[in-house]
């Protein structure tokens, strides 16, 4: 069953944009395994996965680069955020935001992302699409009402993630 997840996962992401240059290296094939691997994990049920997966490829299309922490000054947030998920400090210890960067530590950013996301997937008490669109605006520091740029672009990679799964 969780080896058919992590396939599962595997096909989601593969259906997702990425960075033309990284499609098929091995260094993408070890980040995609580990990804899919914490995804399943983590994010425990369907809806979540997809919602890690199309949020992590809105963010940062799953870029190695970015992942390494190799930001560009005008991206991560101007170096206020860091991985694929692109989450900010907020209170992390020293250790733990040390573990925002790197393939090597996909766990550990998958691990908070997926305790960012159901968090922000129950702030607004809506269902179906709206519900979806409604977190990515709290993640976004929108509130539930207040649009995202890109929202729509996010909820399409959320269900191509979710047909997939």
């Amino acid at each position: 069953m969780v080896m058919a997840m992590i396939k599962a996962v595997l096909v989601a992401l593969a259906l997702l944009p990425a960075v033309p240059a990284e499609r098929g290296t091995p260094e993408k094939l070890a980040q995609e395994t580990a990804l899919a691997s914490a995804l399943v994990e983590f994010g425990k049920d369907p809806e979540t996965i997809a919602f890690l997966t199309a949020w992590g490829s809105a963010e940062s299309n799953f870029s190695l680069r970015i992942q390494r922490g190799e930001c560009h000054r005008w991206e991560c947030d101007k170096g206020k955020a860091r991985g694929p998920f692109q989450v900010h400090r907020n209170g992390k210890s020293d250790e733990a935001w040390a573990r925002m960067v790197g393939v090597e530590n996909t766990r550990a950013q998958v691990e908070q992302a997926a305790k960012h996301a159901r968090w922000a997937l129950g702030v607004c008490k809506l269902k179906g699409d709206a519900r979806i669109v409604s977190a990515f605006r709290v993640l976004g520091g929108r509130g539930c009402e207040y649009p995202l740029k890109g929202e729509q672009d996010r909820l399409a990679r959320f269900r191509r993630a979710r047909g997939a799964l």
